[in-house]
């Protein structure tokens, strides 16, 4: 007889359930938005417009945009073929049976919920080192509801920051269990992976290593997967270097990306602690392994000091003062929580208190069982995340999902208690309380209070979400005539510049992508510029038309911080001498100006 194939766990068929479930109902949500082929934000754009580049038959290792600053041989980029690739062979294989424009429409609404499943998988391991079967499915069900990580996967947001996620739970399962070489050699083919994608995969090879480290510190018996690490750090960020940037990624100095010297810091501290790891004299007690440590980390210093000097001003160094304060200071999700509104800030923040305090308790309750070690491990992971998400809100994401088995215990817990409530009043008020161990309805909960107790906060939401709608324009309905004249230079506003290089034939002097910052200056200064000083910048740019969308925040950011401007005087629908309203090309508050010689 045949052997009879194992049964895959209850648990992985519960995911799959919930992957589905995700699925159906995003794709249900963004269904007008997938028919029309609108994305979300500029960076999706952005991406689309580098696969259709691939597909078109671009080098792999030439990520410039020629369609952005064409007079200057185009806007640089810095993104990872690595997502692209991935798209590119979903619109390859819906072609097989679906016309061209319908294969990469599907293609971009389901690429990011697919992701959903690897993530709900890795939790799920994450899961059974932290706790027993029904804390498992709690998790589960916790991470197919968490609204503050799940919007990187809806459909149509194909930029990599879900991919950011799933690698950074992959990173905290294989900090769990045992620590063996196989799982430090691995956790460092996740790491070269993550930190190629983004430079923002850095703060967590620190976290992680430093955790690797000091267990190693206070426990010899863990060497195995630091020395696991480190030997995956001398090959693996090189070896993935050299697939997706080329062999010019050794020699070039990008600051904001994971170039030369972060690849040579990083091998340097590995080689260091793979060379101490062959002297006993090294590892025999504690005091010399700190004194290892210290020395692969100055060494990691030194050859990030060696070859990257210029960075030391961080990777936005270069950017002129007005493309900083109208600009990057404006990207909100990458600013300190104490630089957002009081809802978004309560709206990330809630989760993250709350999650803390139970994981103290959850760590307590556990000192003496034989999950103690994986707990003691979340206890250094779980604040350092904290910190991070509150110096960069984008990393809010990370942090919650790493607090999934938290509020998994919490909830389970909770539930217990209520039960065992002898009243069924009691038992109905203990099972209310144990809903705030769903972070979604901590954060309504947050958001109803501060609406109650100032009616300024509701009105903060309301405009937040007109804010929302307004950032549909243009949509593809209002680029349909701009999109059927001859190929042309638009001059634009950042925000928009990457929906009119997918939506029409037409080139941008520069959209929000900080290496082409020269460019992004000079837009910039013309918007701030009153029309006659503005004049010259615009004709001498090139361009034919002059684009922008009046209520977008870019365009009410100009006005407002100059109200006599050429942005606040088209915002207000004034007439401009030297430029011509196209009505016939415009479409609401999308209006498009031919620019007169």
């Amino acid at each position: 007889m045949m052997p009879r194939a194992p049964r895959v766990p209850v648990a992985d068929r519960i995911a799959v359930l919930l992957w589905l479930a995700v699925v159906a109902v995003s794709l249900a949500i963004y269904r007008d938005s997938i028919a029309t082929l609108d994305l979300r934000d500029a960076d999706d754009y952005l991406r689309l417009a580098q696969v259709r580049d691939l597909m078109a038959g671009q080098s792999w290792f030439d990520i410039t945009q020629y369609r952005i600053n064409p007079a200057d041989g185009g806007g640089m980029m810095h993104w990872s073929r690595f997502i692209d690739v991935q798209i590119a062979a979903l619109i390859w294989l819906f072609g097989l049976f679906l016309s061209p424009e319908a294969a990469e429409r599907w293609a971009v609404a389901l690429y990011p919920p697919l992701l959903v499943l690897p993530l709900l998988l890795l939790m799920r391991r994450v899961l059974d080192r932290l706790g027993d079967r029904w804390q498992m499915i709690a998790g589960l069900f916790l991470t197919a509801t968490g609204v503050t990580f799940l919007h990187y996967f809806a459909p149509l947001r194909i930029d990599h920051h879900n991919w950011q996620l799933v690698l950074s739970v992959a990173m905290l399962w294989l900090a769990l269990g045992e620590p063996t070489f196989r799982r430090g050699l691995a956790a460092a083919l996740v790491m070269a992976a993550h930190v190629e994608i983004s430079l923002e995969g850095f703060p967590y090879l620190a976290i992680f290593g430093a955790l690797f480290s000091l267990e190693w510190l206070r426990n010899p018996a863990a060497e195995r997967r630091l020395e696991g690490l480190a030997a995956g750090l001398i090959v693996f960020p090189a070896l993935w270097l050299l697939i997706f940037r080329g062999r010019d990624s050794f020699r070039a100095v990008h600051c904001d990306s994971f170039s030369l010297p972060y690849a040579t810091g990083v091998a340097a501290a590995a080689l260091v602690l793979l060379v101490g790891f062959r002297l006993p004299g090294f590892t025999r007690c504690w005091q010399r392994r700190a004194l290892l440590l210290a020395i692969a980390g100055a060494a990691g210093a030194g050859a990030f000091l060696i070859f990257g000097r210029p960075c030391l001003d961080g990777p936005f160094g270069d950017l002129e003062p007005l493309v900083r304060s109208y600009w990057y200071d404006m990207v909100m999700e990458g600013r300190p929580i104490w630089r957002q509104r009081g809802g978004v800030a309560a709206f990330f923040l809630t989760p993250t208190l709350v999650g803390i305090g139970a994981a103290f308790w959850a760590w307590r309750r556990a000192r003496d069982t034989q999950r103690a070690a994986d707990w003691h491990r979340m206890l250094f992971v779980l604040p350092c995340s904290a910190v991070l998400s509150l110096l960069v809100l984008r990393t809010s994401a990370a942090a919650h999902a790493y607090l999934i088995p938290v509020f998994a215990a919490m909830g389970v817990a909770l539930w217990d208690w209520s039960r065992a409530r002898r009243s069924a009043l009691a038992r109905v008020g203990g099972a209310m309380v144990a809903l705030t161990a769903i972070p979604a309805v901590d954060v309504m909960l947050v958001d109803k209070a501060l609406g109650a107790i100032s009616p300024e906060n509701a009105a903060i939401l309301n405009a937040d979400k007109a804010t929302e709608a307004e950032k549909g324009c243009p949509s593809s309905s209002a680029l349909a005539a701009f999109a059927r004249e001859p190929a042309a230079l638009a001059f634009a506003p950042l925000d928009i510049g990457p929906s009119i290089l997918v939506g029409t034939p037409h080139s941008v002097v520069a959209t929000g992508h900080h290496r082409n910052h020269v460019a992004m200056n000079r837009v910039i200064t013309a918007f701030l510029s009153d029309p006659a000083a503005a004049r010259p910048i615009v004709q001498d740019s090139g361009a034919r038309w002059l684009v922008l969308c009046t209520r977008l925040p870019e365009i009410r950011n100009f006005a407002r911080g100059m109200p006599r401007s050429l942005a606040a005087r088209l915002a207000r629908g004034e007439d401009i001498p030297w430029l011509t309203y196209e009505a016939g090309l415009s479409h609401s508050t999308f209006r498009v100006y031919r620019i007169l010689r």
